[in-house]
């Protein structure tokens, strides 16, 4: 690509944002008010605004022919704004459980290969801590978090994350190889909760269980983590009691809205 066409598709990439940002101020678009809003073509805003059709962002009405929001831009903002409900509304539950627990508590969400820190709860009672992560991204593969999530996903969804990211190794732990990793989506699956034993960062566990809609798909994650003294496999069962105790306030509230 040369340096002309890189620069072009950037301002397309622009323009196309800037036009999607118009519609907070106004109902529908033409193509006349996009031309003079971003100083462009009308043939330049016709192409933009049927790329943006095509692509479920915007639609046509068939008499006015003006454009308005599409199914795939309302999908997003429903999207996130449950998720900024979740939120919340799972913070006093974070808080409470962390008090229970006396532990670190995150609620997460899959973001492609990764999981985001929606939020977290850090004890402060403990000279050893976890590492705080709201707002940060880390492999779902190598996270109790990112394991639920990613054992609810069909397997040919799960394969095609594998085929294109690979399951890089973080730590000696890191499960790589994708048949051992498989097996472990089933005992997930299986069990309803996930476990992290040192797979992200040495010294540090986690346990997990999926945060469900009403058709039992997830969400997201609620994890508990903690240094591995603290949080050895004899602990683990305990933890993923007070999870589901948690989880079901949180959806009971959450769906009652």
């Amino acid at each position: 690509m040369t340096n002309e066409s890189a620069s072009s598709g950037l301002a397309s990439v622009t323009n196309a944002l800037h036009l999607l940002s118009m519609l907070s101020s106004r109902p529908d678009l033409r193509v006349v008010d996009v031309s003079r809003q971003l100083g462009i073509a009308p043939s330049t805003s016709h192409r933009l605004l049927t790329c943006l059709k095509e692509e479920g962002f915007m639609q046509q009405a068939r008499t006015s022919k003006r454009y308005s929001v599409g199914p795939e831009l309302l999908r997003l903002a429903r999207h996130f704004s449950s998720q900024n409900s979740l939120e919340r509304l799972a913070r006093p539950h974070l808080v409470s459980l962390c008090r229970l627990v006396d532990e670190a508590v995150n609620l997460q969400i899959l973001v492609g290969h990764e999981v985001l820190c929606l939020d977290a709860v850090v004890e402060d009672r403990h000279d050893l801590h976890v590492k705080r992560i709201a707002g940060r991204r880390v492999a779902a593969h190598a996270s109790a978090a990112g394991k639920v999530l990613l054992a609810a996903m069909p397997l040919t969804a799960r394969q095609a994350l594998y085929s294109e990211h690979g399951l890089p190794s973080i730590t000696s732990r890191t499960i790589v190889d994708p048949d051992a990793f498989e097996e472990e989506m089933n005992q997930v699956r299986n069990a309803g909760f996930a476990t992290n034993l040192g797979e992200r960062e040495d010294g540090v566990h986690a346990v997990a269980v999926p945060v469900l809609d009403l058709n039992d798909t997830p969400m997201a994650a609620l994890a508990v983590a903690a240094p591995a003294v603290r949080l050895p496999k004899a602990r683990v069962p305990g933890l993923v009691r007070d999870l589901r105790r948690t989880r079901a306030a949180i959806t009971a509230e959450y769906f009652a809205r």
